[in-house]
């Protein structure tokens, strides 16, 4: 997975680090508190998820969760090396899970065994888990994580679509619903089905205002490319001059506001997305990247719109 993937997938799956802990994990968590993550003994090195559980047996543990989409050789030393820290600084022993949700033959070892050592961390392959422990959920959260799971004795066709009614019958609001289905895809590039998942939520109509979607402006921006280059082969001289130009302000634009209207989502959801029609029509690419580099700081979304009215 590209490392550029790294942080939004990380911001998609703390939606649904609990359905884990108790379907997979099988934990019975009475409360559940968020610990730091940046350890830091002689370099600074940021962990997923590192959680407080107290259980319904009264008992406390330190539950540290790793999402893993490559086979990195040396997995086993960086979780001892989470360990020894979180026991050193936590005083509590960690339990340990890494959940690989990369689309390779899992290779990793989970286990250092020497003559002076025994470790072990708990490794998940998450195609090892059958759908439907998520996909008969009521919970939009548990259907969505069904795609990095198996779903050899069902089909892709049919998978896809099982997911895809599902939400449609959990979340009838539309904009959510078009939340949750921008996830599920992003999601399915790890298992390189997005293409199928645009395909179905198409065929099913179910996904919220395409124009606003930036999976619909790239297929439109790749459109007007092969426009150009048509009618570069036909000889326009006309159409050629104003698609590149065009084609080059949406290329500039594209970064900045694709970025911004993600960590619109991420942050403040629908009421966030609201404010994309006045982004969309700003062309000052360097506006652009001043309105994103303030919203990467915002906290509330009335900083957001101070931002976008100062920049104006």
């Amino acid at each position: 997975m590209p490392k550029r993937y790294d942080k939004i997938i990380k911001e998609i799956l703390k939606d649904f680090v609990d359905t884990l802990i108790t379907k997979v994990i099988g934990l019975k968590v009475v409360k559940s508190t968020v610990m730091e993550t940046k350890l830091q003994i002689t370099n600074e090195r940021e962990a997923d998820f590192i959680l407080r559980l107290e259980l319904e047996d009264g008992s406390i543990i330190l539950l540290h969760i790793e999402f893993q989409a490559t086979n990195y050789f040396n997995m086993v030393y960086r979780e001892l090396w989470y360990w020894v820290y979180m026991v050193k600084v936590l005083g509590i022993h960690p339990v340990q899970y890494v959940f690989y949700i990369g689309n390779e033959p899992l290779t990793m070892k989970d286990s250092i065994i020497t003559e002076t050592l025994n470790y072990r961390f708990n490794l998940i392959d998450m195609r090892d888990i059958d759908c439907d422990k998520f996909l008969c959920s009521d919970k939009p959260e548990d259907v969505i994580i069904s795609i990095l799971c198996n779903y050899q004795k069902k089909g892709v066709k049919i998978f896809i679509r099982e997911i895809l009614h599902r939400l449609k019958e959990l979340v009838p609001e539309e904009t959510l619903r078009g939340k949750y289905i921008r996830q599920v895809e992003i999601l399915s590039q790890l298992r390189d089905l997005q293409n199928e998942i645009l395909k179905e939520a198409e065929d099913m109509a179910i996904v919220y205002d395409m124009e606003r979607d930036a999976r619909f402006r790239q297929g439109r921006e790749r459109g007007m490319i092969e426009g150009i280059e048509k009618g570069i082969e036909k000889g326009i001289e006309k159409g050629i001059e104003k698609g590149i130009e065009k084609g080059r302000l949406e290329g500039m634009k594209k970064g900045p506001i694709e970025a911004i209207e993600l960590a619109l989502d991420i942050k403040f959801g629908a009421e966030g997305l609201a404010l994309m029609n006045k982004i969309n029509n700003i062309t000052d690419v360097d506006r652009l990247k001043q309105i994103k580099e303030h919203l990467r700081k915002a906290r509330t979304i009335a900083e957001v719109i101070e931002a976008i009215e100062t920049n104006n």
